[in-house]
């Protein structure tokens, strides 16, 4: 899985130099919360931009985490980007030039985000498939819409983004998780797992699952336990996992993220805690978590829920393209369709309505729904000869509405098979 990731960078970083020239709560009443904290957004006077002239290239930008707590999964939703921007490219580009990829570390820190969203703007980006973390995306935001810039992120799942103004300026391909939290509380009762203990990160990501997860699997008549909360820059997660023992659960839910996530477990195994069942999320999907955390088998059989792709000549077109692409031929990766159908959406729009942020944000609705159906490049053809198009996407429908949300979504369940995590079966919600 190492050097997967490492060729999906170094093809993410191929193609921007061939484009650039080089560099470029539901919880009940004994919930017990052990750590708050709060992200603070990053501030900083947003850079002006100027509209590019008609007949310009579109210049979009990837921000990834390819630092910190998600550097794991980071270039491997990436190559789903520069997937779709290959693509595009060799059917032509937009208007008759190539499209144009940046690449930015997004780190899963706002900071961090915030330097390389001033640094792609200055380059020109008028959009950004990104950031991965719900949190980065929050910090950055404001900064984004200051500047007319669009961003649409693959990954972001906090339902926080979805009573905010974003002023069209945002969209995301990724479901909210409103609807993981069904899934994996419907998972649970299937399972005939009667309570639960939670342990989350501390963050708009973790708190809005942990809430939803909780207020549906007590709506189906399970019980809640206890929720652990860990802070996101902790280096020590003892005592929240002694916390977490507190509850006597029938099992555990861990909502976590890639080396933090080791922090939690190895104590839990410690502690005999991996003895129980434990359901985990998207988070940690395709991480590689049994040698990340050094925990050999300790982990197989564990179950999860991920936002994955609907069952479809638009999935199969993109596993196989995808499988081309990737250094083991593995046909996907987490959030991977995702990031190919935010650069898709964006292209589009740009193809339709210009390759300025004000103009490919006006028609990002427009190209997920309503008119002819369409997959891949050949909808960019059909835009920009001015039919109405409705994008099927590698993930799916999709059907964004007002909000910038997907109406449609499919999730797989996964289990844990040393470092990999197969698919047991996927669960389709209709627009």
């Amino acid at each position: 899985m190492r050097n997967r990731k490492a060729l999906a960078l170094f093809a993410v970083l191929a193609l921007v130099a061939a484009a650039c020239g080089g560099s470029g709560s539901g919880g009940s009443d004994d919930v017990e919360e052990v750590v708050e904290t709060t992200e603070a957004p990053a501030t900083t006077a947003a850079p002006t931009t100027t509209a590019a002239p008609a007949g310009d290239p579109l210049v979009l930008a990837s921000l990834m985490p390819l630092s910190g707590d998600l550097a794991s999964l980071g270039p491997g939703i990436a190559l789903g980007a520069a997937l779709a921007v290959q693509q595009i490219n060799a059917a032509g580009g937009i208007n008759g030039q190539d499209v144009v990829l940046i690449e930015g570390d997004s780190g899963c820190d706002g900071a961090v985000a915030l330097t390389s969203l001033n640094d792609v703007i200055a380059q020109g980006a008028q959009g950004v498939m990104g950031a991965a973390c719900s949190g980065t995306s929050l910090a950055i935001l404001d900064t984004a819409i200051a500047a007319e810039v669009v961003m649409v992120s693959p990954s972001n799942t906090s339902p926080q983004f979805t009573k905010m103004d974003k002023k069209g300026f945002y969209a995301r391909t990724a479901p909210s998780d409103l609807l993981q939290g069904e899934v994996l509380a419907s998972l649970l009762v299937e399972d005939g797992v009667g309570s639960v203990s939670i342990i989350s990160r501390a963050d708009s990501y973790g708190r809005g699952l942990a809430e939803a997860t909780a207020a549906a699997f007590e709506d189906a008549g399970g019980t809640v336990k206890t929720i652990v909360y860990h802070a996101t820059d902790a280096s020590d997660f003892s005592a929240e996992v002694t916390a977490l023992s507190k509850g006597a659960a029938d099992a555990i839910v861990g909502i976590l993220f890639p080396e933090t996530g080791c922090g939690v477990l190895q104590p839990a195994f410690e502690q005999g805690l991996l003895d129980s069942p434990w359901y985990m999320t998207d988070g940690v999907k395709d991480a590689g978590l049994a040698s990340l955390c050094g925990l050999g088998t300790a982990l197989d059989g564990f179950k999860g829920t991920a936002p994955g792709s609907a069952a479809g000549e638009a999935k199969d077109a993109f596993e196989a393209a995808y499988a081309g692409v990737s250094a083991d031929g593995s046909p996907t990766f987490i959030f991977a369709p995702q990031a190919y159908d935010a650069v898709m959406l964006m292209a589009i729009s740009a193809a339709a309505n210009g390759v300025t942020g004000p103009e490919i944000a006006s028609g990002l609705v427009e190209a997920s729904s309503g008119g002819e159906k369409c997959i891949g490049v050949s909808c960019i053809a059909l835009a920009a000869d001015g039919v109405d198009v409705d994008y099927v996407g590698a993930s799916g429908e999709i059907e964004l509405n007002q909000a910038g949300d997907p109406t449609a979504a499919t999730y797989d369940i996964w289990t844990t098979e040393g470092d990999t995590n197969p698919v047991l079966k996927s669960v389709d919600f209709g627009s």
